[in-house]
């Protein structure tokens, strides 16, 4: 069954559909991001896998805008409740949780350009709309802080309010990007077999440095040989389902050709981001000129 949008989620989509420059811009920020970091060398590049979240296990985007959210949420929450009769101490909060907010956002939005400048390119729209959104939102909390500071609360509570609406759309498409688009999710999630060793391809048809896409269990792996050994790792990219075998193979690391990700070929583990979650791993053997792999369970 086709999915549908919400009444809201179809108004979204109309009035980005309605401005196509707004995908041209994207991908242009995002292929200059890329390559400044393909650039900059392996200092750059290895800053911004922590920016990543190849160290967490997952993205860390995700687990900063929880902070900065959260905070801008119970900043207007107190507002409400100063409003209600809550007085001083409730100004107080509000005015403390905006700050909190505030200064988290920076490094929630520095996380969040590392992810867009390998964002998929069906996804590059609604990244950028939720982007924009997002600097808004924070440029209108920053005047929000300075005016409450400045004695001008009601300016600054309207600014915040204006603010926390904007953010909530940006968080709407935030929702996309991951639960519709699949952006920063394992790509291989769903693996579970095979448990048994299975037969492949014949022993001679692996040649030496040449990959080799074949399918067990229903899902593409991708085998590799170098020297005596005999590499096989999933076959899709966990970041966003690129075909590792038309990689770059270099040093035990395959490259994936779509946003670069690095694979060690020994165990499926992440040498570099964007992607945070290892390669489903197989042991490989060869059994009676065959070769035959099977799943290793522990590695994602």
């Amino acid at each position: 069954m086709a999915q549908r949008d919400s009444i809201l989620g179809k108004q979204i989509h109309d009035a980005l559909e309605s401005v196509p420059e707004l995908e041209d811009l994207g991908r242009q920020v995002k292929q200059t991001l890329h390559q400044a970091v393909l650039d900059g060398g392996p200092e750059v590049r290895n800053a911004v896998d922590m920016l990543h979240g190849t160290w967490l296990g997952h993205p860390l985007h995700p687990v900063l805008t929880d902070v900065t959210i959260g905070a801008w949420g119970m900043a207007a929450l107190f507002d409400v409740l100063s409003m209600l009769g809550g007085g001083r101490a409730s100004e107080r909060a509000a005015d403390t949780m905006l700050d909190i907010g505030t200064a988290s956002a920076a490094a929630t939005a520095i996380t969040g350009l590392a992810d867009y400048s390998t964002i998929p390119n069906n996804a590059i729209r609604e990244g950028a709309a939720h982007g924009l959104l997002n600097i808004t939102g924070f440029i209108l909390n920053l005047i929000s802080s300075g005016a409450r500071k400045s004695g001008m609360r009601g300016l600054g509570v309207l600014l915040s309010s204006i603010s926390f609406g904007i953010l909530m759309i940006s968080a709407w498409l935030g929702g996309e990007l991951v639960y519709r688009k699949r952006v920063g999710i394992n790509h291989n999630s769903r693996i579970r077999q095979p448990e048994n060793w299975t037969t492949v391809i014949a022993d001679a048809d692996l040649q030496p440095l040449q990959p080799r896409r074949v399918e067990v269990a229903g899902e593409p792996v991708l085998l590799y040989r170098k020297g005596n050994d005999i590499f096989a790792i999933g076959a899709v990219c966990s970041h966003a389902g690129g075909p590792l075998d038309e990689g770059h193979f270099y040093d035990n690391c395959v490259q994936c050709p779509w946003h670069d990700s690095v694979f060690d070929l020994r165990d499926g583990s992440v040498v570099h981001g964007p992607s945070t979650f290892s390669q489903p791993l197989y042991e490989a053997r060869v059994y009676n000129g065959d070769i035959q792999v099977r799943l290793v369970h522990d590695n994602h």
